[in-house]
């Protein structure tokens, strides 16, 4: 299993750097300022002791829940800071977009990033241009009752899937589980979803991790 931790302050930063070190086999460190947190000094700067050393970029992006989104807002500041750091750098970027799915994707055409990760996109009317570009999307547990995210799940080609483990659960067996348990679930109802088996959902969604990561392998 591949866990990517994901930062949302400086704070935090040292913590998640210490669990990929102490499983380097199999924890891949993601570092990011969170839209929730996106206030003060760029994430650029508060990041920067720790950013050679992490394996992506993220949770990053926008989201109109908590704050303005419009151009020169604190937001849309710290996406764009970090953009330009996952570029210089040439690291994957994990991209929260709830409720922005347009502007965060005209935002990612005008950078030349490595990989790109849609996080519990919703967007059913972009799944083309998505696609198009070569991003990929990633189905979380909000699959298990969603119809919507079913429908999603279906449209995307396989080849663009990942799973992801935010949470918790709304509703049903599972309410209130969150975390990597999860992800058998999440895989089990993707290969319901679209038809396919458990075993080959389970074996592409480890050959796209594989090259959203830049990885050879994950264990």
């Amino acid at each position: 299993m591949c866990l990517v931790s994901c930062t949302v302050n400086a704070s935090e930063a040292p913590l998640n750097l210490r669990l990929k070190v102490g499983s380097p086999q199999n924890v891949r460190c993601f570092l990011g300022v969170h839209p929730s947190d996106a206030a003060g000094e760029p994430p650029s700067a508060a990041l920067a002791p720790f950013l050679d050393r992490c394996d992506g970029i993220g949770e990053i992006g926008l989201d109109d829940k908590y704050s303005p989104t419009s151009e020169g807002g604190a937001q849309m500041k710290a996406f764009l800071d970090q953009l330009r750091v996952a570029e210089r750098l040439g690291k994957p970027v994990q991209v929260h977009s709830r409720g922005s799915e347009q502007k965060c994707l005209e935002i990612l055409d005008t950078f030349s990033l490595k990989t790109v990760l849609m996080h519990w996109f919703e967007g059913e009317d972009l799944v083309s241009k998505v696609v198009s570009r070569g991003y990929f999307v990633s189905v979380g547990p909000a699959l298990l009752y969603s119809k919507k995210i079913r429908r999603l799940a279906r449209a995307l080609p396989a080849e663009s899937i990942l799973t992801e483990s935010d949470g918790p659960v709304s509703f049903g067996p599972l309410a209130g589980a969150s975390g990597p348990s999860l992800i058998a679930s999440v895989l089990f109802g993707l290969a319901e979803a679209r038809g396919e088996s458990g075993d080959a959902m389970e074996e592409q969604v480890e050959r796209n991790a594989r090259r959203f990561l830049g990885v050879e392998r994950l264990i």
